[in-house]
């Protein structure tokens, strides 16, 4: 269940009825609570995950987050009692998706290219560096689940979609840092290996990461598709599931190791196979955003009207008082 609240300006009083209105006889929504201010009006509705695309559609369409007001949505764990669902038209491409918003806001979260997000690039490079070099496939599927490569990859592939072409741009400046961090760490440690060993031989685990056959690409469009299904669905907790099948780190990290090791062809086809299961996630879920029909709704106009706050006046009518403790006698 989510909860929506709509903040309105009381000005014009159209805003208010026109929401109203669209909210019953478009939505069929009869259930809602509206709070007057001074200066502002708060609307709040509550639905079905599955309608909240729905829902944001409709506001769209009247203006509201685009020209005027503010929208929240909030996940409600528990609702006591349990309230009868609203029954809203929402067609079978809306129902199987959450909202656009939604997508959008778990996918930056995943592209934030910050100093935590290389540095977990870096510990899960080293960490299959390691694997590769040790030949321990339970530690290279360690640094799969820890690495967030999967990030820039679906912000190339949403910005594409929504054509934000800053999330484009820093999607693919994500994965190219990510790759390069990963290429010189593996030659790091590829050098740092024959210092210790003198004369390491190429493992079973580094050999495995070459030029991709049919079956590789096989599962590199399963993945492709999965994570285009989750990201955009409900199942978001099969993320670690398909990061792990489809093995983005040990093939960056195995370009550098054979570099090292003198295995020039082995390390060519590392970096094809990287590169054909990125190619792979991006059209994926680029196809799977079309299929469930994703529109991206319209941004903020530039001269957008938010809620008013006048000194000295409340804006919903609601005053906070701060009282000091009574000392104890």
């Amino acid at each position: 269940m989510s909860q929506i609240q709509i903040n309105l300006p009381n000005e014009p009083k159209t805003l208010t009825e026109s929401l109203i209105t669209a909210l019953n006889e478009r939505l069929n929504i009869k259930n809602m609570i509206l709070l007057e201010g001074n200066n502002n009006s708060l609307v709040i509705i509550r639905c079905q995950k599955d309608s909240v695309a729905r829902v944001l559609e409709v506001l769209n369409a009247l203006g509201i987050g685009i020209k005027y007001g503010i929208i929240d949505i909030l996940k409600l764990q528990v609702t006591i009692p349990e309230l009868k669902e609203e029954e809203l038209d929402v067609s079978e491409e809306l129902s199987s998706r959450v909202s656009v918003e939604e997508i959008e806001s778990t996918i930056k979260e995943g592209m934030e290219l910050n100093i935590e997000f290389y540095l977990f690039i870096m510990i899960a490079a080293f960490i299959a560096g390691a694997g590769l070099i040790l030949n321990s496939a339970a530690v290279i599927i360690g640094s799969m689940i820890i690495s967030p490569l999967m990030g820039p990859i679906l912000g190339v592939s949403y910005g594409m979609i929504s054509k934000n072409y800053i999330l484009v741009k820093k999607g693919i400046l994500g994965q190219l840092l990510s790759v390069i961090i990963a290429i010189g760490i593996g030659v790091l440690l590829a050098s740092l290996a024959f210092l210790i060993y003198s004369s390491p031989s190429i493992t079973n685990e580094m050999m495995s990461r070459n030029f991709p056959t049919i079956f590789d690409l096989i599962v590199s469009i399963g993945a492709g598709l999965a994570v285009g299904f989750a990201i955009s669905g409900k199942i978001q907790s099969s993320l670690v599931g398909i990061a792990i099948a489809v093995s983005l780190m040990p093939p960056a990290v195995n370009i550098g190791v054979t570099l090292i090791y003198g295995n020039l062809l082995l390390s060519f086809g590392s970096f094809v196979l990287l590169m054909s299961n990125i190619l792979a996630i991006n059209l994926m879920a680029i196809l799977i955003f079309k299929l469930k029909k994703i529109k991206i709704l319209e941004k903020k106009y530039l001269f957008w009207k938010g809620p008013e706050e006048k000194p000295g006046q409340l804006s919903l009518g609601v005053k906070i008082v701060k009282k000091k403790p009574k000392k104890a006698k």
